[in-house]
């Protein structure tokens, strides 16, 4: 436990300065505080359902979360904030690259503590966080390129689903149905929905979701 916390401290720290190093856009300061209270208690809400679908509700009150809850439910509220205040601004990418270093070194956490398992010979924890690494290069030099701030959390989300359904193959968590787990069924049901956003930003450089 000791181990984890440290990591993610770490993680915490090195994320907090990458958002303030790198220069990006930030929301109009009337809405920075909505969307920010948004995201906050849609991670929370969301790190909880995934551990409550797959294990119930009996000793899960309070126990495990889910990084991939967390970061659905955040994207879910900020969406529903949107769709209600009538504001259009996307609003992740400024913290995605900060959010992908900070899981890395969370995932490394995981691994010391022996939670977060899987079946292959190399630990699953690891491959996700060289993962969370590597996609932090790659926004950074995509932004650097595109100066597209817009489409980082979009295609973040889309390459963490598609590697989440692939790496839950071999991930120690509960099948619910067809084999697949909550976090497989979570991925079906919302890499279609990034598809579309990249899809509509790219073509009509509008931003519509966060």
């Amino acid at each position: 436990m000791l181990a984890y916390a440290i990591c993610s401290s770490i993680g915490l720290i090195v994320g907090g300065l990458l958002a303030y190093k790198i220069q990006m856009p930030r929301p109009p300061q009337a809405v920075r505080l909505p969307i920010y209270v948004c995201a906050f208690i849609g991670a929370i809400v969301g790190a909880k359902v995934p551990i409550w679908l797959s294990y119930g509700w009996y000793g899960y009150i309070l126990q495990g979360k889910s990084v991939m809850g967390g970061i659905l439910g955040a994207f879910l509220a900020i969406n529903l904030y949107k769709k209600c205040s009538g504001h259009t601004g996307g609003f992740g990418g400024r913290f995605v690259i900060p959010l992908a270093v900070t899981i890395g070194f969370g995932k490394i956490g995981c691994y010391l503590n022996g939670c977060c398992g899987g079946t292959l010979a190399f630990p699953v924890q690891l491959l996700e966080s060289i993962f969370q690494f590597v996609m932090a290069g790659c926004l950074y030099l995509f932004y650097r390129r595109t100066q597209r701030a817009d489409l980082l959390f979009p295609v973040y989300l889309l390459s963490y689903l598609v590697m989440r359904f692939i790496i839950e193959f071999w991930r120690t968590e509960p099948r619910v149905w067809l084999q697949l787990s909550v976090y497989q069924w979570l991925a079906v049901a919302f890499i279609p929905v990034c598809i579309l956003i990249i899809w509509r930003r790219a073509h009509d450089n509008v931003d519509t979701a966060s």
